[in-house]
């Protein structure tokens, strides 16, 4: 019984976004070497960005980043060697949701992120794209 009063007192759910933080950043020590410093630095940004969010915004906020540990723990192994692809696309449904300015963000990082993995295939994509949605409307 005094275990489980223990846990549950170091279960504080108003330091989860800490440990949520500390997780991801330990995850990232499976990453390659570009891709970590340039996950740990948007990570750490976020972070700061949300420490006084509103709290309509915190819940989407954990609950994104929850999803994204817990995704990128499973593509990782125990050793924390890259299992095939790193992440996922993000859903459509999802992107119709998303204001300009948080699509302007995507792309920003997007950007960074091919430049840090030495690609340079994204603007063709983001052309492509572009085209394909002006011939739908």
């Amino acid at each position: 019984m005094k275990a489980a009063q223990a846990a549950a007192r170091a279960i504080n759910p108003e330091r989860f976004p800490l440990y949520l933080y500390k997780s991801i950043l330990r995850l990232h020590y499976g990453l390659p070497a570009p891709a970590r410093l340039m996950g740990d630095t948007y990570v750490k940004d976020e972070f700061k960005r949300h420490i006084n969010a509103k709290p309509e915004f915190v819940k989407p906020f954990i609950t994104e980043w929850t999803n994204y540990c817990m995704m990128l723990s499973k593509q990782l192994s125990s050793a924390g060697i890259r299992k095939g692809n790193i992440g996922k696309d993000l859903d459509s449904d999802k992107m119709e949701q998303l204001s300009n300015e948080h699509i302007q963000q995507l792309v920003e990082l997007r950007v960074e992120a091919d430049k840090h993995m030495g690609r340079d295939d994204f603007f063709q994509n983001l052309q492509n794209i572009t085209e394909n949605r002006e011939k739908s409307v």
